[in-house]
């Protein structure tokens, strides 16, 4: 028995590697420009909003959008699915993506002026503010941390309560990850910083190899590998992070924002349009994940798109809820010095 648990995790791990080099598999866009510009114009045959192929009686203009995210998970959903399902190109919104390794590269690339919008958590938002940085969030697409702290399905822990002394894994401290079991074990009454050892575990294989070699007691991992762990029936849910959060925000620099309001307005309306349609048809997402993430099976596609759909916000509005956990996180950890006001951070009027 032992060996066949044994020779599963093997697999599991070799599956999981396949999908972390395939996930978030667009490669970066060669973009020359440096600086703030318009968006790029021209004929468009089709202009419905995420029409899924259906063409309109008037033409828009094609706008190219520059748009940065972290590539390895699903929570940015909802764009993803308008990438791999043509939703964009048929409203006449050409994407040029480029996929990161961490949040705070993508925002540094959209500060330099080499994206036009990034999908990332609030707490950018919020720390270029407090650098004098004109970036506002437009919009929310993923309400909630996207990180679930899985154990082996034998081990000792039953709850949070249960985790004193022990080490845990976070994609990278300092991280969204390490930023939700932390608030999780405050909830707990465990002190992250002296009762728990948290350390780096990556994400993918990486991770999966710490938890199963008993590195640590669990780890922080986000969709598809959640699904695809569960699924073998090795792995359970000790925590999932309950609470509102801003996790994955639709941000530009207000300038950008100020000359291409119509771009941003349609991608917004795209991504929107899409969210709906998913919502009332979730076999139609899973197709455009599967190209996303090709290695998955549709089964575990099929309920890592359902977790995934559940915390994306009607309309695609960003709560004052949620943006203040996150704000609480940043003063918490020192980030942040003094709240800075809802509306100095977040612009919904462009919303559909």
């Amino acid at each position: 028995m032992k060996k066949t648990k044994t020779m599963t995790a093997a697999l599991l791990i070799l599956m999981i590697m396949v999908l972390s080099a395939c996930g978030g598999n667009n490669a970066p866009a060669n973009n020359a420009a440096a600086t703030d510009s318009p968006a790029t114009t021209a004929p468009a045959e089709t202009a419905n909003a995420g029409s899924g192929g259906e063409s309109t009686d008037a033409p828009q203009e094609e706008v190219t959008i520059r748009l940065g995210l972290v590539g390895g998970g699903m929570t940015p959903i909802i764009s993803q699915i308008g990438i791999n399902d043509g939703s964009f190109e048929q409203a006449g919104i050409k994407i040029e993506m480029q996929s990161f390794n961490s949040g705070a590269d993508m925002v540094q690339a959209l500060v330099g002026g080499s994206l036009d919008v990034v999908l990332g958590s609030y707490e950018h938002v919020l720390r270029q503010q407090k650098n004098g940085l004109g970036v506002k969030a437009y919009g929310e697409i993923y309400n909630g941390v996207g990180y679930t702290l899985l154990v082996k399905k034998d081990s000792e822990y039953q709850t949070l309560e249960d985790l004193k002394g022990a080490t845990l894994a976070v994609t990278k401290v300092g991280s969204l990850s390490d930023t939700g079991l932390r608030e999780g074990l405050k909830e707990a009454n465990i002190d992250p910083e002296k009762e728990v050892q948290i350390i780096n575990g990556g994400s993918g294989a990486t991770m999966l190899a710490a938890i199963e070699s008993g590195k640590v007691a669990g780890g922080m991992v986000s969709e598809p590998n959640i699904s695809q762990m569960l699924a073998t029936g090795d792995y359970r849910v000790l925590y999932d992070p309950p609470f509102d959060y801003a996790g994955i925000i639709i941000m530009a620099k207000t300038d950008w924002v100020g000359k291409n309001e119509d771009a941003m307005r349609r991608f917004l309306a795209v991504n929107n349009e899409i969210n709906e349609r998913a919502q009332a048809d979730p076999a139609s997402a899973v197709t455009a994940m599967l190209k996303e993430f090709d290695q998955v099976p549709q089964e575990v596609m099929e309920s890592a798109v359902k977790n995934q759909l559940a915390k994306v916000p009607a309309g695609l509005v960003l709560s004052e809820e949620g943006a203040a956990i996150v704000q609480k996180t940043q003063l918490d950890q020192g980030i942040l010095t003094e709240e800075i006001p809802f509306d100095q951070t977040v612009d919904l009027s462009l919303l559909p």
